[in-house]
């Protein structure tokens, strides 16, 4: 629910226009907001900040903090902020914590991410915001003719500056080929991520706009060495995972939620999160044969002071209903979700969340909730079976194996076009290449690729306030990035550091998938949509989305589909096209025209199977017809590979 939106403008602009320009984005996000919100802010003449937030918050941390000589706006909820203004309470924090950034940048070092933090000295007119050293939390910026803007929501840094808002080319080609935006990208032209460990000023008496950076990633990854697993390392973090789960109660009085999956990332969560003392509300998801009853002996095994804090809830799918616990219904049209999806995320959830119900609007969460998000970092995450061999290649052929290994994981297999994946390859092989300039120069820059990527883009833990992700405390993360491969593969950071927590866990399996599963949200579906004749429409309408994707590819998925014999891969394909194409329809709000309109396309009637050849055991015996059905049949296949050629695997 909260918007955050700064400025600065290169003239003084008249009060009237600013006050113009704040309407416009509070008059795009009012149908939204789910309950009372309330606007504030500060004017220095050619600078501004202003929040809007709820009315009433749970929490104890104020979003908004204003003094005579600064005001600041705080996104997130910023653990371990004692460690740079100590132990004040953190009803009184916000100011202290924002003048120690303004002092020390490099004190995003010591704090867990995400937050960003902005600040205002009226007197001035000097602006600061700060960005997480992870970059997780949201901050955008805009360069708008007549100044810059910046928020934690595209959408309101669009409708500030007056511009028409239009999709991104290689953002979305990028999303299409991995489902994130890479890079700096976002799903708007002219919208760009400010970078994690950022500080961004604007002083409107001095150099206008500047940006500093502090590599948290390079000091956390680089600095330390030594054995991640030695006692006083593991001692260490699971000291510093206490301690901020301790931040966070003085943060909230109510029971923490948190998802206890049966795997690594949410037990260690958990076990930190008992140990310092919290009382918690554990919810499993058992969509997965196998996990709810991992996750329900782990809450068994508890004693009995432990177990009288936990309260236990699992859900499983009904039988009939979505293949998901909480999954969209099946008589629910997929289009209006999809677009819902985009009013309250605005492009940049994944297309995964397509068969889950949008959110009615922007909500103020009353509950806070803690993320295993960034536990991949210590379990080789993206790690392919023969690093060992890679990590011994020359520099330039490890680099290019490890992208080689990485598109494979990681890319679309089918229906991409050339230039989304050359876009998105391109910005693989830039990333792995810094990794390397830092000191990462064998398999651990594929950690630092997931931790500057795919969780900074792809997760959602920085969607809302509230949602916690304590294993982005610093104490983890440099003792992730000192394991050596074995170590990951054995998940030896996360049994050493649990046990350490809570003994009773220390012997316990984790869940894993059985193989060959497919995940629920890829059980196709889409072919028996009720406005499937829609979808049909929107497929044969290429110009929404043909750029990033290969229209024959997309046209054969999607015949599949409705004719029932649809894949997990045809389902993915074409919930990202779907994903791109509506995105077209959230544009059209945001530049208040009118909705894009789609006339039904009833489906061309699937053809007859095919009947079966008759079997010939030996090929020569076959008659005549046979053999010519045969050569007509290759010569239909030569043609199609000259009209059509497949995409290269890569």
């Amino acid at each position: 629910m909260q918007v955050l939106l700064a400025y600065g403008f290169d003239r003084a602009p008249e009060a009237s226009e600013v006050a113009e320009r704040l309407d416009r984005v509070a008059a795009h996000y009012r149908p939204l907001w789910r309950a009372p919100v309330a606007r504030h802010g500060v004017a220095a003449g050619r600078t501004g900040l202003h929040l809007w937030d709820a009315v009433s918050s749970p929490w104890r941390w104020p979003s908004w903090q204003q003094a005579p000589d600064l005001a600041a706006a705080t996104l997130y909820l910023p653990l371990g902020y004692e460690r740079l203004v100590g132990r004040i309470a953190p009803e009184r924090a916000a100011l202290p914590l924002a003048r120690a950034l303004i002092d020390r940048p490099a004190g995003v070092l010591e704090l867990t991410a995400p937050f960003v933090v902005a600040s205002l000295a009226p007197d001035t007119g000097r602006l600061r915001l700060h960005t997480d050293g992870i970059g997780l939390g949201r901050l955008y910026e805009l360069r708008f003719p007549g100044g810059w803007v910046w928020s934690n929501r595209p959408a309101a840094a669009c409708r500030f500056a007056g511009i028409r808002a239009r999709p991104d080319r290689d953002g979305w080609r990028m999303f299409a080929a991995t489902g994130w935006f890479q890079g700096d990208r976002t799903p708007f032209t002219g919208v760009f991520t400010v970078p994690g460990g950022a500080t961004v000023g604007y002083d409107p008496q001095g150099q206008g706009r500047t940006q500093s950076v502090i590599d948290a990633l390079a000091a956390w990854a680089v600095g330390r060495g030594g054995d991640a697993l030695a006692p006083d390392r593991v001692d260490e973090v699971a000291d510093g995972l206490r301690e901020l789960a301790r931040s966070l109660g003085s943060m909230w009085s109510g029971r923490v939620l948190i998802g206890l999956s049966g795997g690594r990332d949410s037990r260690l969560c958990v076990a930190a999160a008992l140990a310092a003392g919290l009382d918690l509300q554990l919810f499993t998801n058992g969509s997965e044969p196998g996990e709810a009853e991992v996750a329900e002996g782990l809450v068994a095994a508890l004693p009995d002071d432990l177990a009288r804090r936990v309260r236990h809830r699992v859900a499983r799918p009904r039988p009939g209903g979505p293949a998901q616990a909480q999954g969209l219904a099946l008589d629910a049209p997929i289009l209006p979700n999809a677009l819902g999806w985009h009013r309250s995320h605005e492009g940049l959830r994944a297309e995964t969340y397509l068969p889950s119900p949008a959110p009615a609007g922007l909500d103020h969460p009353d509950f806070l909730t803690v993320s295993g998000a960034a536990g991949e970092i210590a379990h080789g995450f993206y790690y392919p079976p023969d690093y060992a061999e890679l990590s011994q290649l020359p520099h330039v052929d490890r680099l290019d194996a490890f992208a080689e290994r990485l598109c494979a994981r990681i890319l679309l297999k089918r229906g991409l076009s050339d230039a989304a994946r050359a876009a998105s390859t391109a910005e693989i092989r830039h990333r792995l290449d810094e990794a390397f300039r830092k000191g990462l120069d064998d398999a651990r820059m594929l950690d630092h690729f997931y931790a500057t990527e795919r969780l900074r883009r792809w997760s959602s833990a920085a969607d809302r306030i509230g949602t916690i992700v304590p294993l982005l405390a610093p104490e983890f993360v440099r003792a992730a990035f000192d394991l050596t491969p074995d170590q990951r593969r054995e998940n030896a950071l996360h049994r050493a550091v649990t046990a350490r927590l809570l003994p009773q866990w220390r012997d316990r399996p984790y869940y894993q998938r059985p193989a060959g599963l497919v995940s629920p949200a890829l059980a196709p579906r889409l072919g028996d949509a009720p406005d499937r004749d829609l979808i049909t429409a929107l497929v044969a309408d290429r110009a929404g989305w043909a750029d990033a994707f290969t229209p024959s590819v997309v046209n054969r998925a999607w015949a599949r589909l409705l004719a029932g014999a649809g894949r997990p891969a045809d389902e993915r394909l074409l919930q990202r096209v779907i994903w791109r194409a509506v995105f077209a329809d959230y544009l059209a709000e945001v530049n208040d025209e009118p909705p894009v309109h789609r006339t039904p396309r009833t489906p061309a009637p699937a053809p007859p199977p095919r009947q079966p050849a008759p079997q010939v055991t030996d090929p020569s015996s076959a008659g005549p017809t046979v053999r010519g059905r045969r050569f007509v049949a290759r010569g239909l296949r030569r043609v199609a590979r000259a009209l059509d050629p497949a995409p290269s695997a890569r």
